[in-house]
């Protein structure tokens, strides 16, 4: 039985809904349900028979690891397999840091998947600072004395790393191994002969970066579309659905926005339920990647609002329908973008782009449903049984929905009070344990240092005893000497007067 370690934040099938605590915070997408996307689509497609996959959490790279957990994951496991995102940018230093100097320690062999750089459109040609180019070498170098190829997500990723020394024999592009999350066969709606009506099911996403285009357009188009939703993607939408917690540093929504006053936003926590929603819009659009990605998944048409590297050199790739955020103007209408929206490209480059992909993770040495005889049933079986995590909602409504969600989220705090609870209790008697046995163990030193001290105490009292009586003899023979010294100087003073008288009387 292959074991792989998987980089990813959780389990695909660990359904965990919004009341639980483990969703707070940073949660368990790491800090955006799109990694959900691609991480979930590298376990389906590695999930084959005599092959067991865990996830590790993101453990490497959010806190410090030690030497027994990297002897752990050399003994235990035989791949490391690392699905990324766009990791190759200032924000994510510390994380990369803590990924990489794990990887240096591993002897197994370690494979990325779809890494990225993140560029701003106007430093596509820049080279890093120093100090970012000597962790990125650090990281590629890491990888390539555990595997042949480094799999990146597109050719600007790739341009990146040329600049940084590293050529095609080193670098394979092959896109976002979300895109085949369901596998090649994949066929998005085309509706275009039937023009967007006012009435009709829109989702849009937002990256924060770009809050200044969605306070400005999406307010404008959700005026004419009262059922255009606004689907969140990180903790800071989490929280504010949730909690209602307010606005969150570079986001273009909050409470007070007519979206969430509305109660037109909301956030999945899993790709089942993110997709099952999406595949009951006509259309999506923003400037989130994997949330029009999500939608591509569900047959739903959706157009990319293109602001940086890591959104254009995906669409470039995968030939995902894309416009310019700087293309969008007041007199845009959704309409325009839908028809606009032409997935041609796209389905052209399916099947190229799954052979590219899955002889990637051949060369690798990993097994894989592409393969003869294998197949992910089991994997499909599994995730097919379970019951998504309910949508994420506004704390607005109308009646008794509304009620019911406000006693929903007191319910959730007075459960994770009560687990808070008793988990402090349970560290209380774990700590009491522990201090208990501290303490024993203590005194038994003590006992033993003490009983160390007095024999050490009396050994040093018989030593002093004898250097006394050493000291005594010492003495005894000095005196000896002494007098043995004056008796032979008085010999010799009379062997001179004899001597003297002798010559006197001759």
């Amino acid at each position: 039985m292959a074991k792989i370690l998987l980089r990813s934040a959780r389990d695909p099938f660990e359904v965990i809904e919004a009341g639980d605590p483990r969703a707070w915070g940073i949660g368990f997408y790491g800090t955006n349900v799109g990694n959900l996307l691609f991480a979930d689509s590298t376990h389906r497609l590695l999930s084959v028979p005599g092959t067991e996959i865990v996830a590790n959490r993101f453990v490497h790279e959010r806190r410090a690891f030690t030497a027994d957990e990297v002897a752990a994951t050399n003994d235990e496991y035989d791949h490391f397999v690392v699905p990324l995102a766009n990791a190759l940018r200032p924000e994510f230093t510390r994380p990369l840091t803590r990924l990489t100097a794990f990887i240096e320690q591993l002897t197994i062999p370690t494979t990325i998947v779809g890494i990225g750089a993140q560029l701003s459109l106007d430093d596509l040609d820049t080279a890093p600072d120093d100090e970012l180019a000597a962790l990125h070498r650090r990281f590629m170098n890491s990888v390539l004395e555990r595997s042949s190829k480094v799999g990146v997500r597109g050719e600007i990723t790739a341009a990146y790393l040329r600049r940084l020394g590293y050529g095609d024999e080193h670098v394979e592009i092959i896109g976002c191994p979300s895109i085949y999350l369901n596998g090649p066969d994949l066929t998005v709606r085309d509706e275009r002969s039937t023009p967007i009506a006012d009435e009709d099911p829109i989702a849009v996403s937002m990256s924060p970066l770009t809050a200044p285009w969605f306070e400005t357009y999406v307010d404008a188009f959700a005026d004419r579309h009262p059922r255009m939703t606004y689907v969140g993607q990180t903790h800071h939408d989490f929280a504010m659905l949730q909690w209602g917690r307010h606005r969150q540093p570079e986001m273009g929504i909050d409470r007070d926005h007519r979206l969430y006053a509305e109660d037109r936003t909301r956030m999945f926590l899993d790709a089942g339920s993110w997709m099952r929603f999406l595949a009951t819009q006509r259309f999506a659009f923003g400037t989130r990647i994997h949330g029009n990605v999500a939608a591509v998944l569900a047959g739903t048409p959706a157009m990319v609002v293109a602001h940086d590297s890591r959104v254009l050199e995906l669409c470039d790739y995968h030939g995902l329908p894309y416009t310019m955020l700087d293309s969008i103007t007041l007199e845009t209408t959704v309409d325009e973008l839908f028809q606009a929206a032409d997935f041609t490209s796209f389905h052209n480059r399916l099947a190229d782009g799954w052979k590219r992909l899955t002889a990637f993770l051949d060369d690798a040495g990993l097994a894989n449903v592409a393969q003869p005889g294998q197949t992910s049933a089991a994997y499909d079986a599994e995730l097919a049984a379970l019951e998504p995590a309910a949508p994420v909602a506004t704390l607005r409504g109308s009646g008794d929905d509304a009620i019911r969600r406000i006693e929903d989220r007191i319910h959730a705090l007075k459960i994770a009070s009560e687990h808070a609870d008793t988990a402090a209790k349970r560290r209380e008697r774990e700590l009491e344990k522990k201090l208990t046995a501290s303490a024993k163990s203590q005194a038994k030193r003590i006992a033993a240092l003490e009983a160390t001290t007095r024999k050490q105490q009396t050994r040093i009292e018989r030593q002093a005893g004898r250097l006394d009586r050493q000291r005594a003899l010492i003495d005894e023979l000095r005196a000896d000497l002494a007098r043995h010294q004056e008796r032979a100087g008085l010999r010799g003073f009379v062997r001179r007067v004899r001597r003297r008288l002798r010559r006197s009387a001759g």
